[in-house]
């Protein structure tokens, strides 16, 4: 008899996981700097010149504002070129792997959501409950293997 209760538990709790990620993905997402490393590697602080460093936090604030402007599934539906890709931890370097370890809401399991800002500069993060918690910047193109 306890059996059947554990199976009728496991059920209502799978479907209770899908209608919350249902809805957190129709949400307006949400931005959040909270596991973001500091590593000037991976960080706008590592882009020497001002000019250059201004042109990206233009860039960055212009994508973000169209980001939050949207759903993560509609944002999702775009073209990499405009949303998001999706790349696994092991795809990263072995560099950004050790920053990335300091944070704690990647595992060597987990998958990273990767936006491109314009043509030179990326953000990588992850995706949570309506969130997206930016976590670093690739900002030399040495974070993956483009």
């Amino acid at each position: 008899m306890s059996r059947i209760k554990d199976d009728q538990k496991d059920f209502i709790d799978k479907q209770v996981e899908e209608r919350l990620r249902r809805a957190n993905e129709e949400k307006h997402i949400a931005i959040s700097f909270e596991h973001e490393i500091s590593n000037n590697s991976y960080s706008p602080d590592g882009i020497r010149d001002k000019n250059e460093r201004l042109r990206f936090y233009e860039q960055f604030r212009s994508k973000m504002k169209n980001m939050t402007g949207k759903t993560w599934r509609n944002f999702g539906t775009e073209k990499k070129k405009t949303g998001y890709e999706t790349l696994p931890f092991k795809q990263f370097t072995k560099s950004m792997q050790a920053s990335l370890k300091h944070t704690n809401i990647v595992s060597p399991d987990s998958k990273l959501d990767v936006i491109r800002v314009a043509n030179d500069y990326r953000v990588i993060g992850k995706y949570l409950a309506g969130v997206y918690y930016i976590i670093a910047y690739d900002i030399a193109f040495s974070a993956y293997n483009h």
